[in-house]
């Protein structure tokens, strides 16, 4: 389970870092006595030969200092060679540096030689160099048990400092996952009986943010399609509960009636079809809309307007009704035509039915992007107070009509999503404005 924990990876990344400074502390502990012996070296080497010049008697100076064997190698100022003691087999390389340079921050180290042999050069009155060399057995020995010493009470004390920072860790893990603790518990009880509940993103860490919001979006397209859900559902059942409560009274007559009156009840099934396939163009038209994708076919407006308009003949010449059209050929529009043919064609239903004489179809291009189709009749039209009203769903012009309230809701849901429109531009002659996106 540590691998798929936040605390416990950052708790040990952080424990990783602890023990990288303790293992640097440890190796500077280490190169710090070759610097000790290098500084006690110069110093001794500055006393021995700080009164010296390259002229003096070489061969009076001390051969042991401090329990270590001294031994010399003298360089003029330019780096030859001038001389060396005798208790050397060859001379020791000339390296220049002095004690200021072994403690600064950033030093160019002198070499210490090899072994328990240290080499320091020191600056005569001259100019010229002598270099000395010492076996400091002794020196390092003690150094490197007071800096043994030093690392080994580190690391006892690493332990208990160690214990302490997981602790700290701990709680400061805690502390700063505590607000996506809350935000979960809170996030618990989303759900359909509390819908509209959020994730808080307030005291979130900034970079948990981007996903609470994410997750925050998401819990708003599921809220707003539930609340779509719902009411589809309540639609439904409105608007089906008076037609299918009049068929079954019609069905049950059925058993008293020698005869039953099959003409209603056919026309009863009629309605209650077409109101369930009003219902799922609504709920399809609907789904296109909060999914904010729009209709992206296209088709030749002129086409199916025709098309419509000659499916709706046969009704008009029945109720003795004409269609005039005023076209434009060859003017393509987003939209699928299915769709938008099925618009149209709810318009004239409405014109056949709450209309009156003759009703005319005019298409015009208002602009390049853009093409207008009206479509009047003599009637006495819809009040302007009323005109937006009659695009709710369920609202009818007349309560006693024999519609449903739905086509004319369908018609602008469907020409949205293709982006355009509908609306009604005058009372008399009732005029119905269609805009269609035009395909350039």
């Amino acid at each position: 389970m540590c691998n798929r924990s936040l605390r416990c990876r950052v708790i040990i990344s952080l424990l990783v870092v602890l023990m990288l400074g303790f293992g640097t502390l440890a190796f500077n502990f280490y190169d710090t006595r070759d610097q000790l012996r290098r500084s006690i070296m110069l110093i001794q080497a500055h006393e021995i030969g700080s009164k010296l010049n390259s002229h003096s008697d070489f061969s009076q100076l001390p051969t042991h200092y401090a329990g270590g064997e001294l031994s010399y190698t003298l360089y003029s100022a330019d780096g030859k060679l001038l001389w060396y003691s005798a208790n050397l087999d060859r001379p020791s390389r000339l390296h220049r540096g002095t004690l200021q340079n072994e403690i600064q921050l950033i030093r160019t180290t002198v070499r210490s030689g090899r072994g328990y042999v240290i080499n320091a050069p020191v600056t005569l009155t001259d100019g010229a160099i002598l270099m000395v060399t010492k076996e400091d057995k002794l020196e390092r020995e003690l150094i490197g048990n007071l800096l043994y010493q030093r690392t080994v009470r580190s690391m006892l004390l690493l332990i208990p400092f160690c214990l302490l920072a997981v602790g700290l860790l701990y709680l400061l893990m805690r502390w700063t996952l505590h607000p996506i603790q809350k935000a979960a518990e809170l996030a618990e009880g989303i759900g359909p009986h509390d819908p509209n509940r959020r994730i808080p993103l307030n005291k979130l860490p900034d970079e948990v943010l981007p996903l609470a919001r994410v997750a925050n979006a998401g819990l708003d397209r599921l809220a707003q399609a539930y609340a779509y859900e719902q009411h589809i559902v309540g639609d439904a059942a409105h608007a089906l509960r008076t037609p299918l409560a009049v068929l079954g009274l019609r069905l049950r007559q059925c058993s008293d009636q020698q005869t039953p009156n099959w003409p209603a009840i056919n026309r009863e099934f009629e309605q209650v079809h077409k109101l369930a396939n009003q219902l799922l163009s609504l709920a399809h038209q609907d789904r296109i809309h909060a999914s904010g994708q729009s209709d992206s076919d296209q088709t030749d407006l002129a086409r199916i307007v025709r098309e419509a308009a000659s499916t709706m003949l046969p009704l008009f010449e029945m109720y003795g009704r004409n269609i005039e059209l005023h076209l434009i050929d060859d003017v393509i529009v987003q939209g699928n035509p299915d769709l938008l043919r099925e618009a149209i064609r709810n318009v004239l239903e409405n014109a056949l039915y709450h209309g009156a004489g003759l009703v005319t179809i005019t298409q015009t291009n208002d602009t390049n992007t853009s093409a207008v189709l009206r479509i009047a009749d003599e009637g006495s039209g819809v009040p302007p107070e009323s005109q937006e009203a009659m695009f709710v769903r369920f609202r009818k012009g007349r309560e006693n009509s024999a519609g449903s309230g739905l086509g004319l809701a369908i018609v602008r849901r469907t020409l949205r999503n293709a982006g355009g429109n509908i609306r009604f531009t005058c009372t008399q002659p009732c005029t119905l404005e269609m805009q269609f996106r035009i395909v350039t």
